[in-house]
């Protein structure tokens, strides 16, 4: 039976791991974080998993290598690596995107992601659950997922400000998995602004493609979490009702711990956290960026300004 995977894309900074967390919640759902970071650092330099242990020590993710792979070290890294810089990267989207399902790309496509569906359909037998939650983000791995005949695949397209974006990846903030002190990516607001055009319209093309996608906007979400979390839900193919959502207020969340990787800050946080939303740029942005910005993405951003949370 195929694994079925929610997976999370949106630009970097653009509220992937609050949609993860809140799905983690669920009953039925196993939330991995972001597994496209499993290849290098988590297990490169082992990092920590959500629980506190190392990958390493961590008796889920051993459990799920085990059944998946025979043990962390019985996977060809050097080869997952390769078939990535084949495929999971940027300048394949055009390829990607293409109608053919056939050649080359379709066969190293498909052999990197079957290192994804071992890892999602071992971590449903571990965890018992029905549904798997990757928040990789990355447009490039979505296409190359979304040409997997081993995954029942879904996509939740999350779309922030632009501008939003831009100031906050101007900002370096410390990886809290990181066990050698390593910060999340930081990049000038004109870059972002192209790299963030491009990544959300390939995800749009996948929907209209024909992959079942759910889109909304982390401002609209914030606004009203609850009616746009049981939207998501729905989407899931899970339950919404009252209950299993007590959770989420519309201006906390109560969150308990998980076994995922990647992620900002927010993935090891515990107990209530308050909903909020975070348009530092409004005041901080300088006005010359903010300008830069909002001409590279105007398009774009005036019709995901419609969009509903």
């Amino acid at each position: 039976m195929r694994p079925r995977v929610i997976y999370i894309g949106g630009f970097s900074r653009s509220g992937t791991t609050l949609l993860q967390r809140l799905l983690e919640q669920l009953p039925g759902v196993v939330s991995l974080g972001e597994v496209c970071n499993l290849w290098d650092s988590a297990l490169k330099y082992d990092d920590l998993c959500t629980c506190g242990e190392s990958i390493s020590r961590c008796r889920f993710w051993g459990e799920v290598a085990e059944r998946a792979f025979g043990g962390w070290d019985a996977i060809d890294l050097h080869e997952v690596r390769r078939l990535r810089l084949l495929t999971d990267r940027a300048r394949h989207l055009p390829e990607l995107l293409g109608n053919t399902r056939s050649g080359r790309l379709q066969a190293t496509a498909t052999a990197y992601s079957s290192y994804y569906a071992r890892i999602y359909a071992a971590a449903l037998e571990v965890s018992g659950a029905e549904v798997v939650v990757d928040s990789s983000k990355r447009a490039s791995l979505a296409c190359c997922l979304s040409r997997s005949a081993a995954i029942d695949l879904r996509l939740v397209h999350i779309i922030r400000d632009s501008r939003g974006v831009a100031y906050s990846c101007t900002k370096k903030i410390s990886r809290v998995d990181s066990v050698h002190g390593a910060d999340l990516g930081t990049a000038l607001p004109v870059v972002t602004s192209l790299n963030w055009v491009v990544h959300n319209v390939a995800l749009e093309i996948l929907g209209r493609r024909g992959l079942p996608t759910h889109r909304l906007t982390y401002e609209g979400f914030v606004d009203e979490p609850v009616r746009s979390f049981r939207e998501l839900v729905s989407f899931a193919g899970l339950s919404a009702d009252v209950d299993t959502t007590a959770f989420l207020s519309d201006d906390h969340v109560v969150l308990g711990t998980g076994h995922s990787i990647g992620g900002n800050p927010m993935r090891a946080q515990t107990g209530r956290v308050s909903l909020r939303l975070d348009d530092a740029w409004r005041a901080r942005l300088p006005r010359a960026d903010r300008l830069a910005v909002s001409a590279l993405t105007y398009p774009l951003l005036r019709r995901y300004s419609r969009l509903p949370g």
